[in-house]
């Protein structure tokens, strides 16, 4: 029998509303995951009583998601089913706290291709007729954050906008973001979450953030954040990076035009010309050129081995090597200068000891044959 579900069309241009606490609560998720629950969350009706069942067309929730176009079903059914059983840990003021899952319910309805979801009845304080000490901020450019835990510093961080100076311990990323012990070394959580995290939210993001970690005797404990929101572009301003971005593109078309001559001047067949000229880069096809150009006298066929070393990239394959053996000579050479200054200071007595000792092992040698 088929289902009466009938799918909401996703609005885009919806925010997500959630409690602080909801923000600083105690969960991990993958950055798929992320996206699905900012965008369930962001279609919620703010104002009900309580959460109602939502229906969306898988490929509705996979393109918002921006999920990969050749998995949108698979990758909007497995995420979708792992958020059933992900935990949420939500802490009040007193200390006290509640656990709860994301979701309470999921059922996908194949006649339609769509996913029916409720989330989870415990979450309602945090997300549904929130009063004070919360952030509403937009959801779609969220999508395009690519790291697992970008979205989450930048709620983190957006909510302090009006304090913008302020610390926060290295131990309370570790513990809200559910991190394992090896998160415990600085240099992991500096290298493989904050740092990484920061500069996406500052490259993707409406928030500019500067940082500094705090060095506590001789380790480092906290991270100090400057956080600021970013100018919005003047119309003059906009029109001249339109404008700039237009002369990027007529210089390329110059460029493109430019190196498909001097392709085409050395017999290089005119479409194919134009299609390298487009493909790679000015600098690569004229060191491919030249390189070419100088093998000439050994090839039957030129236009067919500029094209080939352009492809291959010869000359910079040949350059590599160069290098290569250029740094293994430097090598060499150091290790000749490391081991005579080693026996230029060795005593006479460490060098009697060192020729006894190479007679003794071929001494040993001896025996053993």
């Amino acid at each position: 029998m088929a289902s009466k579900a009938k799918a909401i069309k996703i609005d885009r241009e919806k925010s997500i509303k959630q409690s602080n606490r909801l923000i600083e609560a105690r969960y991990s998720l993958t950055k798929y995951e992320q996206r699905m629950m900012v965008a369930i969350c962001s279609q919620l009706n703010r104002n009900a009583d309580d959460f109602e069942k939502v229906s969306v067309s898988v490929a509705d929730m996979a393109k918002f998601c921006n999920f990969d176009n050749t998995k949108g079903y698979s990758h909007v059914k497995n995420t979708i089913m792992r958020l059933l059983t992900r935990t949420v840990q939500v802490r009040h003021s007193d200390g006290g706290w509640y656990g709860t899952h994301w979701l309470q319910s999921a059922r996908y309805i194949p006649d339609k291709s769509i996913i029916e979801y409720r989330v989870d009845s415990e979450l309602k304080s945090e997300l549904l007729q929130i009063q004070s000490a919360y952030l509403d901020t937009q959801a779609s450019p969220l999508m395009q954050f690519s790291r697992d835990y970008s979205v989450r510093l930048y709620f983190i961080l957006k909510k302090m906008l009006k304090i913008k100076d302020f610390d926060y311990d290295l131990d309370f990323f570790r513990d809200r973001f559910q991190l394992g012990k090896g998160y415990n070394l600085f240099a992991n959580l500096k290298n493989r979450i904050l740092d990484p995290a920061i500069a996406e939210i500052n490259e993707q993001s409406d928030i500019q953030v500067e940082y500094r970690y705090i060095k506590e005797g001789r380790k480092y404990t906290k991270i100090h954040f400057t956080v600021t929101l970013k100018k919005e572009p003047s119309k003059e301003e906009i029109l001249e990076k339109e404008y700039g971005q237009q002369r990027l593109i007529e210089q390329a078309s110059d460029d493109v035009q430019e190196i498909a001559d001097k392709l085409i001047r050395r017999g290089v067949d005119v479409k194919r010309a134009k299609d390298f000229a487009k493909k790679y880069n000015k600098e690569r096809i004229i060191k491919n050129l030249n390189y070419a150009l100088k093998s000439k006298d050994t090839a039957n066929n030129l236009p067919g081995l500029i094209l080939h070393c352009i492809k291959e990239d010869i000359a910079g394959q040949n350059e590599q090597a160069k290098k290569e053996l250029a740094e293994r000579e430097r090598a060499k050479q150091a290790d000749k200068k490391q081991a005579k200054e080693f026996f230029e200071k060795m005593t006479d007595e460490q060098a009697e000891n060192g020729k006894k000792h190479i007679a003794e092992l071929m001494k040993r040698l001896k025996e053993s044959k």
